[in-house]
């Protein structure tokens, strides 16, 4: 007989029919999808990874301490875990487009806003708008939308979202560039009217799935059997999800692996160019780097939490996090510091879909934004601690950071077991099972 087609053939029908629904047309939650990832990326990323290239730059200018620009750098992370809560709550109240497009526009005016500091009130002022608004507009919000409309594929859904973030670190190569031609002001300024350009046409495509939609959930009529097949559904209460052993367990875990994260996002550039030398364009594309790694682990994270328990596949994200860390800390070179940026980057990418996949797995979707703003509200104090302890040692330290890292490191190997105890609450979910 003869073959209608070949191998390769087949494997590429297969992730075709992975985006479409029955009816032949690509399933609307992959839209959703695709648009969160875009705003995330022009919003977002823009932000968490293009102020890094911005460290030095105004530190020089400004005549301030390594410390005191860490602190503000920092605050966006401890702001945006104080408004992370409230975020979860508008997103259960009024859903997705009047919470992403109030972030955008507030991004917009905090980049704005940062690029005429020259006292500590208007740059603390300009870092806490943009907490606010990359809170409102980011992942949360993306995450909230996505998991609405997958069950069975919803870590991989997830995973495929957050790389518009991962993407984001592009910004990082290109503001250092612009800082080179421009100044970092100029720069700014034009990454508010990027933001403010792509956000807003961008938003008109995040939506939660509405009740009774035409496709059904995931875009599949029957899961497939390598998949997760427990189809049962619970809606656990938020203050009994909050008060549960796995949902602090889950918070505790990411207030260590944040603790890493914001100190690593916040100082790889410094770290390369004050440390090992680097040109400011070279030490910016270390972030380049690091978020182009973190697409590997992003994607193999969400392959493998569709599949397996979901805590043990978080505590094995933690282990490239943790030989980036540490290869930071032994580097003399700027070389070395890039291959740390690689494993860096892998473990930190892992960590971010699995996380709220977990929150939806664990808890359901009843009270999952106020949920999943809650963890974070506890979680972003590591990360305030984190970027700032950082600092600290490389003041007290004559301005090297090997301390500091190794510091990151042991802390973020306390958090596996925390993350391996963070097992699903069994008795809750039969307790509120639909």
């Amino acid at each position: 007989m003869r073959k209608l087609r070949n191998p390769k053939s087949l494997r590429h029908l297969r992730v075709v029919e992975f985006f479409l629904a029955p009816d032949g047309k690509l399933y609307e939650g992959w839209k959703t999808v695709l648009a969160s990832a875009a705003v995330v990326f022009f919003a977002v990323g823009s932000v968490v990874y293009g102020l890094g290239v911005i460290f030095e730059p105004l530190r020089n200018e400004l005549g301030w301490s390594t410390l005191v620009v860490s602190i503000g750098f920092s605050l966006r992370s401890e702001v945006g875990g104080v408004a992370a809560p409230f975020v979860g709550a508008a997103l259960d109240r009024y859903g997705v487009l009047p919470v992403v497009r109030l972030g955008i526009g507030t991004s917009a005016i905090g980049v704005l806003l940062l690029s005429y500091a020259r006292s500590h009130w208007v740059f603390f002022t300009a870092v806490t708008l943009l907490a606010l608004g990359t809170t409102a507009a980011g992942g949360q919000v993306g995450h909230f939308a996505t998991a609405s409309w997958f069950r069975a594929r919803r870590a991989r859904a997830m995973s495929l979202m957050t790389l518009g973030g991962a993407l984001g670190g592009i910004f990082s190569f290109l503001m250092a560039l612009g800082v080179e031609a421009v100044g970092w002001r100029n720069t700014l300024r034009g990454l508010a009217l990027v933001i403010l350009l792509f956000g807003f046409p961008l938003s008109r495509r995040i939506r939660s799935r509405p009740e009774g939609h035409h496709q059904p959930l995931d875009g599949i009529l029957v899961c497939d059997t390598k998949q997760k097949t427990d189809k049962r559904e619970w809606n656990i209460p938020y203050r009994r999800a909050i008060r549960s052993s796995s949902f602090k367990y889950l918070v505790c875990w990411n207030l260590f692996i944040d603790f890493g994260r914001l100190a690593y996002l916040t100082h790889l550039v410094a770290f390369i160019d004050r440390d090992l030398g680097a040109a400011p364009i070279m030490a910016g594309l270390s972030l380049t780097i690091s978020t182009g790694s973190s697409l590997i682990g992003r994607l193999a994270a969400g392959h493998f939490a569709d599949r397996c328990a979901m805590n043990v596949v978080s505590a094995f994200t933690t282990i490239p996090f943790v030989a980036g860390v540490v290869i930071l800390a032994l580097a003399v070179d700027p070389w070395h510091a890039y291959v740390g940026a690689v494993f860096g980057g892998i473990g930190f990418g892992a960590s971010i879909p699995v996380r709220p996949a977990m929150y939806v797995d664990y808890f359901g979707m009843q009270a999952f934004g106020r949920i999943m703003g809650a963890g974070r509200f506890v979680s972003t104090t590591g990360g305030f601690l984190g970027a700032t302890m950082l600092g600290l040692t490389v003041d007290l330290n004559d301005g090297s950071y090997s301390m500091g890292w190794w510091i990151v490191a042991i802390l973020v190997v306390v958090s596996i077991p925390l993350i391996l105890m963070a097992k699903p609450p069994v008795e809750l979910q039969k307790e509120f099972e639909n």
